[in-house]
């Protein structure tokens, strides 16, 4: 132990990168937590589907919507997300929302808790998550 700083010296590059690596980590991590976004798997989703009356909400974009998407999914790009948030009645209605790998997913989720929505979930990895759950998808 009383050689760490001896070994920050030799490798400071290194040891900048590691900084650097558990900022991020640690940083993505706060964000969620102080966002109040909450972020799911493909079990828990489909838990709160079955058992909630959650609803997937799909953000992409209409051609990959189109190619495949989960059944029963609801279709609102997120770039209408503002013009469409009204067409939902109930604001208490689990909302799992789904994209291609999540990224999407949380800038819709920022627009839903801002609108009222309390129960807004991020399906971790997207539809590549899902897709590596092997469940199905239509199209």
């Amino acid at each position: 132990m009383e050689n760490i700083g001896q070994f920050i010296l030799n490798h400071w590059v290194l040891s900048s990168l590691f900084v650097v690596l558990a900022w991020l980590v640690l940083s993505d991590s706060l964000h969620r937590k102080l966002s109040g976004i909450a972020v799911v798997g493909v079990t828990e989703a489909v838990k709160l589907v079955n058992q909630n009356n959650g609803l997937f909400l799909d953000v992409r974009e209409q051609s990959e919507f189109d190619k495949e998407h989960i059944a029963d999914s609801k279709h609102v790009p997120v770039s209408q997300l503002p013009e469409k948030i009204d067409t939902f009645n109930d604001k208490q209605q689990p909302l799992i929302l789904v994209c291609a790998s999540g990224q999407r997913s949380k800038t819709a989720a920022k627009q839903l808790k801002k609108a009222g929505f309390t129960d807004v979930y991020v399906l971790t990895g997207g539809l590549n998550s899902w897709k590596e759950a092997k469940l199905p998808l239509f199209s």
